[in-house]
């Protein structure tokens, strides 16, 4: 009678482990806190119906090594499928530097030629360039005029996107890069999905959830 007791004890728990384990996967096939959380605060992606942010920083390498797997991703992406780049904007004062390159290359229309070219600049030409100065000469081969360059860097507007990116960073969660949120709601990363190929499946699946 003991030896049943314990053998039926022993199932009910299989089973309740069995059951908790797989309520962690959703109907798209993917684990829920494994290969994504759910992100600290749910952001509008309005007026779009699906939308992938990469949260970047161009000093870190892990970013700078996914590029290639990204492009291939935008090549295949759905059209109705929204992407836009955020630098993370932790709180120290060179976050915010790096924040700011990215916002000015943005505003003056030239971040399509010069986000490779920096990213290649730091990475690849061991290049640090660490005043605005030396940064307006540097995209001068890229179309930016010095004194506008140091002028849109130093603006209002870009101080507030840099704000804006700040408020992000901590609403999404964000404790390293490069982490991808999708729909304003999921979280994901290379070690959740397993590999940079890996992480635009997962990514896909998250757009359609």
């Amino acid at each position: 009678m003991l030896r049943r007791k314990l053998l039926s004890s022993f199932a009910g728990l299989f089973i309740a482990a069995t059951l908790s384990t797989s309520t962690l996967a959703d109907n798209s096939g993917l684990l829920a806190g494994v290969e994504y959380k759910k992100v600290h605060k749910e952001q509008s992606i309005a007026p779009f119906k699906m939308k992938v942010v990469e949260i970047f920083l161009y000093t870190c390498p892990s970013c700078y090594h996914l590029e290639p797997s990204l492009d291939k991703w935008l090549e295949t992406k759905s059209k109705n499928v929204e992407f836009e780049l955020m630098p993370a904007i932790f709180n120290k004062p060179e976050f915010i530097f790096l924040g700011k390159v990215f916002y000015t290359l943005k505003e003056l229309g030239i971040l399509d030629k010069a986000h490779k070219a920096y990213f290649d600049a730091i990475h690849r030409d061991n290049k640090h360039m660490r005043t605005v100065e030396e940064l307006a000469e540097f995209f001068t081969q890229y179309g930016a005029d010095k004194e506008k360059f140091i002028a849109t860097f130093n603006s209002f507007k870009v101080d507030q996107l840099v704000r804006k990116a700040r408020k992000l960073t901590l609403d999404y969660g964000i404790k390293g890069v490069p982490s991808i949120v999708v729909n304003g709601k999921y979280r994901t990363d290379v070690p959740m999905s397993g590999s940079p190929e890996e992480l635009w499946e997962v990514v896909n699946k998250l757009t359609k959830m």
